[in-house]
Formats: C-alpha cells, structure tokens, sequence
C-alpha cells in the first residue's frame, strides 16, 4: 500500500471508528497490519495526528462540558465551584493516575503484543465478555447519577490502564466498570471520553516528544498526503461518540460485545492455524 494518501484514508476510517467504539482501535489496526498485505501501522507523524483528529470529535460532541470544565477551574482554585464539578475533576485526576502508571510499565511490550493476532483474538474475546458482564451488573443495582465518586474513579482509571492491551478496547473498558459500578449508560459514556482527553492526549504527546526529529524531518508531501487521515478520523470520531450514546441509551449496547466475541474467536483460531 504505496499511497500515502490511500493508507491515512483507511488509517483515520479505522481510527475515527474505533477510537470510540468499545471494539478496540489498537486492536483492528493490528490485524489489519496482520491480514491486509501492504498495510503497516502509521508513521510518528500520522500516529500523533489521528490521535488529535480524534480528541478533537471529544471536544466537539461534549463541547458544553468541556468549556464547562475548563471555566470551572479558577473557580475551583478559589476553593468554590459546583460540588459536580469539583467531583468530575478529581475523577478525571484520579483515574488518569493507574492508567498513565500501566502504560509506562506496558510501554516496552507493546510491539510484541502487537505482533501477535492469537493474543489479540482473546483481547477482543475479553472485551466482549467485560462488555457483557458490565451490562448484567448494572442491571443489578440502582444507577447513580453524577460523576464517579473518588473509588469509583480509580477503579475506572485501572480498567483503562488494563486496555493498553491491544484487543482490549478503551472506551468498552471504561463503560462497561462504569455501569457495573452504578452509572447510567450516558454518564458512564461522558466520563469515558472526557477521560480519553488526558489518555489519549498524553500518549499522542509523548510520542511526539520522543519521536520529534523524524516528525520535524517530514516532507511537505507527507504533511499533506497526511492531513486527510485526522480529518476523516476526527468526522467518523463524532459519529461513533454519537452512535454508541444512542445505543447505551437504548440498550442495544450489548451489541458489541457480540461483535467482539465473534471477531476475536475468529482471530484466535486463524492466528493459531496460521501460527501469527
């Protein structure tokens, strides 16, 4: 796959979907790297700027809350602010702790869990069960409006830490321990990807900083050919943030764990046969 053009294309689908739907965007890009010949996981440049197309769909579906959040903060260095908006901070705050701890211990594995479709196929294989299992608890107790309480936070922030995982999806993590723990599907959903913006955020620029001599050594052509991955990933970002609030809200969100299951059982046995 020689187009830069034609690889960023299909990059930002699979990352603008992905990203946001509880199926693992790690996940899909390492089997299609695996399955798809020609096809390899982005360069430093465009790796960075799928991930800021995708922040960007967060900031923009969730605008209200988050220019909320971002005036909020004088206030709340007053010792003032809304006790709703003191608590979503310091749920952000405390769950961005594990996971930022996980992926820095994980951070020297990844490219051999990448490489491995069997792993992968039983990654997905557990994000539908979490998926499943996170639906059938919430169904057992009654939902608590709000932002996590601080344990509840933590406990959210450790499920996302575990989803570094290639397989196991991010979002899918978050909601699937939110509703167990008593949020209803929206809020579970909201605090998810308003956590994303610190994850996702962080690792986008510490591989920026890491990687800063080949992304300042990319060519103009590069730099143009790439643009129209973040933008695709950025519209199909907003999109997927949509689709999966309507179905939280709808309960059809076990659908997606029948997603999973199937194409990590079918992964599994296919990498097993093939020895990948």
């Amino acid at each position: 796959m020689s187009s830069p053009w034609l690889q960023a294309l299909i990059l930002g689908v699979v990352q603008g979907l992905t990203e946001f739907l509880p199926v693992s965007s790690s996940g899909h890009l390492a089997l299609a790297q695996a399955m798809i010949p020609g096809f390899s996981q982005p360069g430093v440049f465009l790796d960075v700027m799928l991930h800021v197309g995708t922040l960007a769909a967060v900031i923009v579906y969730f605008r209200a809350d988050f220019f909320s959040l971002v005036r909020s903060l004088p206030r709340l260095g007053r010792g003032g602010g809304e006790p709703a908006e003191r608590r979503l901070w310091l749920g952000v705050l405390i769950a961005s702790v594990p996971t930022g701890i996980i992926g820095v211990l994980m951070e020297h594995r990844m490219a051999a869990l990448m490489s491995s479709v069997p792993l992968i196929g039983a990654a997905l294989m557990v994000t539908g069960v979490w998926l499943l299992a996170g639906e059938a608890l919430a169904k057992k107790r009654a939902p608590e409006p709000g932002p996590p309480a601080p344990w509840r936070a933590l406990v959210i922030g450790i499920a996302q830490g575990i989803a570094v995982t290639p397989g196991i999806s991010r979002s899918g993590s978050t909601i699937a321990t939110a509703r167990a723990l008593g949020a209803t599907g929206p809020e579970a959903a909201r605090f998810s990807f308003l956590l994303s913006l610190p994850a996702v955020g962080g690792a986008a620029l510490l591989t920026a900083l890491k990687n800063r001599e080949a992304i300042l050594a990319s060519t103009g052509a590069q730099i143009a050919g790439y643009a129209v991955g973040p933008l695709v990933a950025g519209l199909l970002g907003f999109v997927a943030i949509g689709l999966v609030m309507r179905l939280l809200r709808s309960g059809r969100f076990v659908w997606f764990a029948a997603y999973c299951l199937a194409l990590g059982a079918l992964s599994l046995g296919l990498g097993l046969y093939f020895g990948r």
